[in-house]
């Protein structure tokens, strides 16, 4: 067993409803399981509305994953997420008629997992590369089959752009064709910053470049509240017309005597 450690996760989240009427994503962050527990979902349209599906999804599978006693944390975050599943299947009055993506994050000592649904993307910024995030968890949209076929000539740029935002995976109440998890847990270092996104953070992802890592940089090393706060004027500054909600949970692995609030 893996003794713990005094090191401190330094977690914090931030929202923005971009040009959308409402914000259907939603965030929770919650001690579990002797580690911290982080979920996003962004709900989908439907006659039951996606904020009503995104919230009964989080709440449930925060809940069941709390109360547990399943030790096994690959196990224990499946079952969380078929019993969320449930009960978003529960409340509908027609079969899959709303849904949600799921991404829940589960940090303990310096061991990351993840279960996810959907596209609401996942990075692992090392604190030993300062200029690139790396995505961990895979993209259930047609975004990656779209953009490959574009590189290949086998689809028009029009063509990809409008396939890139159809999910090919969401949880819905019904069967799941797509659930990636962690089967073996991520190792995390002083320094590292875990962010957990909707998908309303994609296009910034893209556009990274040093200026913004700096400022990025900065925040982080003086806390997960100051990093998400920077991410989101960065994400406002892109002033894209058509901006999703954006949503993200950070996690910051720091030394106790670096702080962080």
């Amino acid at each position: 067993m893996v003794p713990r450690t005094p090191d401190i996760l330094d977690c914090a989240s931030a929202q923005w409803i971009g040009k959308r009427r409402e914000q259907e994503d939603v965030v929770k962050s919650l001690p579990a399981a002797g580690g911290m527990l982080g979920i996003v979902c962004d709900g989908m349209g439907g006659h039951l509305r996606g904020d009503c599906a995104s919230c009964v999804v989080a709440q449930e599978f925060a809940a069941v994953f709390a109360e547990s006693g399943i030790e096994d944390i690959p196990e224990r975050l499946t079952a969380a997420l078929h019993a969320a599943n449930r009960a978003l299947a529960a409340i509908q009055k027609e079969p899959e008629e709303s849904g949600t993506t799921l991404l829940a994050v589960f940090i303990r000592d310096h061991f990351l997992w993840w279960i996810s649904v959907g596209d609401s993307p996942l990075y692992l910024w090392s604190g030993a590369d300062s200029f690139r995030m790396d995505r961990l968890n895979e993209d259930h949209s047609m975004r990656p089959i779209a953009d490959s076929l574009y590189r290949k000539g086998k689809m028009s740029l029009q063509g990809a752009l409008r396939q890139r935002c159809i999910l090919r995976s969401a949880v819905m109440g019904g069967p799941m064709e797509l659930v990636d998890i962690s089967a073996m847990p991520l190792l995390l270092h002083p320094g590292d910053a875990v962010l957990a996104c909707s998908d309303g953070l994609q296009v910034w992802s893209e556009l990274l470049r040093e200026p913004s890592f700096l400022a990025l940089q900065k925040a982080r090393d003086c806390s997960s509240r100051e990093l998400v706060g920077i991410i989101m004027e960065q994400v406002k500054d892109m002033l894209e017309p058509q901006q999703d909600n954006a949503s993200v949970w950070a996690a910051v692995m720091r030394k106790p005597c670096e702080g962080g609030k």
